[in-house]
C-alpha cells in the first residue's frame, strides 16, 4: 500500500463514493450537517467490555475496580443504545475501558450498528486478532479499526503492555492488512497508535518506518494522559517521574509551570464541549471517556431514553449531557499523524 501525502479531499471522497454503499455515505454528512445545527452529541461511546486482556503500565482502568456490574454489554442492551440514539447519531465507538474482542457478541454488535446505517470504530490492542476474529472483522463492516502499539520493539512493548506478545500483534497487523487487501476492502480503515513516553521515544522513527511496512493508513504519536480523578499518588508520580515526556516537539497535554509540577495546557471549559458521551457496560450515561469510574452519570439507558423529541415535560440523558460542560478538569486528546496511505 503505498503513502500519498498529497490526496485531494475530492478524491478520498470519490474513494469512500466507489465502495458502493452511497446511501451510508449520504448518511454520515446529512447526519455531520445536522449536528452542526443542533446540540446532540456528534458521535457516542459504548463500553462493549470493560474488562482487558493486558495489564498496561500506564493504564489506570485496570489498576482499580471499575465498580461495573456487568463485565460485558448485552447483546439486547446494545441494540436498545442503537435504535435509541439513531435519529440523532450515526458514529459510534465501542470501545472504552476494555478490550471489545473480549466480548462475544461483538461482531453481532458491530453488524447491528451497521446495518442500522452507523459509522462503527473500534480501539483494541489487536492481541486477540486471530484468524476468526480478522475474518468477521471484515465481514462486519467494521468502517474504522485503531490498534494500540506502544513500542516498536519486543522489549519496550512487552515492558510496557504487560501480558502482550509484540510478534504476535505484528503479525496479526500485517495479516488483518493482507486479507483486507486481497478482498479489495477499503474498510476497516486500520491506525497505529502509540502514546510518547519515556520509554519508547527512542522507538518513534522505528514506528513509523513499521507502520509503512505493514501497510496501515495511518500511524500517530499520541501525548500521555495522566489521570487524577481518584487521587492515586503513587501512579500519578510514577508516569510524572518514570513516563512524561518534557519535549516541545512531540504532542503533549501538560506544560511544567513554574514550581516544576505538570498543569493542563487548557482546563476549565470542556474541551470536547460533551460532544463524545460513554455509555458503559451497565448503561449508564457519562459526559466523557474522562470519567473511567463513572462518577458523573447523567442516566442510565438501560431504564431511560437518550433522546426524547417532541413530549413536554421530558427531560432527556442527551439534555443532560448538554449541560455539563463547565468547570471541566480534563485533558483533551492530543495526537499528531506522522504517515497516511
Amino acid at each position: 500500500m503505498k503513502y500519498n501525502f498529497h490526496k485531494s479531499k475530492f478524491y478520498q471522497t470519490l474513494a469512500r463514493v466507489s465502495e458502493g454503499n452511497f446511501a451510508r455515505y449520504l448518511s454520515f454528512h446529512l447526519h455531520q450537517l445536522f449536528q452542526k445545527l443542533n446540540k446532540y452529541p456528534n458521535d457516542i461511546v459504548i463500553e462493549t467490555a470493560s474488562v482487558c486482556n493486558l495489564n498496561c503500565t500506564i493504564c489506570h482502568s485496570v489498576k482499580a475496580e471499575l465498580g461495573r456490574k456487568n463485565r460485558f454489554m448485552s447483546l439486547a442492551l446494545f441494540k436498545k443504545i442503537i435504535d435509541d440514539i439513531t435519529p440523532i447519531c450515526n458514529t459510534i465507538g465501542v470501545s472504552f475501558c476494555g478490550e471489545p474482542l473480549l466480548n462475544k457478541d461483538i461482531f453481532k454488535m458491530i453488524r447491528y450498528a451497521s446495518g442500522k446505517g452507523m459509522c462503527v470504530s473500534m480501539l483494541t490492542n489487536g492481541i486477540l486478532l486471530n484468524a476468526d476474529a480478522r475474518m468477521s472483522i471484515l465481514d462486519s463492516r467494521l468502517n474504522f479499526m485503531a490498534i494500540s502499539m506502544d513500542g516498536a520493539s519486543n522489549h519496550t512493548y512487552e515492558s510496557i503492555r504487560i501480558g502482550g506478545s509484540f510478534d504476535t500483534l505484528v503479525e496479526n497487523i500485517r495479516l488483518l492488512v493482507k486479507e483486507r487487501n486481497q478482498r479489495e476492502l477499503h474498510n476497516p480503515s486500520i491506525d497505529l497508535q502509540m502514546v510518547v513516553t519515556q520509554k519508547n521515544i527512542h522507538e518513534v522513527d522505528i514506528f513509523e518506518k513499521l507502520a509503512r511496512e505493514l501497510g496501515v493508513d495511518r500511524a500517530y504519536l499520541k501525548s500521555l494522559h495522566i489521570d487524577r480523578s481518584r487521587e492515586d499518588v503513587a501512579y500519578v508520580k510514577s508516569l510524572e517521574k518514570d513516563y512524561f515526556v518534557n519535549s516541545t516537539s512531540l504532542p503533549s497535554r501538560y506544560i511544567t509551570n513554574e514550581q516544576g509540577n505538570l498543569e493542563l495546557k487548557d482546563k476549565g471549559l470542556c474541551p470536547q464541549k460533551v460532544r463524545t458521551p460513554v455509555i458503559t457496560t451497565d448503561g449508564e450515561v457519562l459526559p466523557c471517556c474522562f470519567d473511567i469510574f463513572g462518577e458523573h452519570v447523567l442516566g442510565n439507558i438501560a431504564n431511560q431514553r437518550f433522546w426524547i423529541s417532541g413530549i413536554q415535560g421530558n427531560t432527556s440523558i442527551s439534555d443532560a449531557i448538554w449541560l455539563c460542560t463547565e468547570n471541566c478538569l480534563c485533558a483533551p486528546i492530543v495526537s499528531h499523524q506522522i504517515t497516511k496511505r
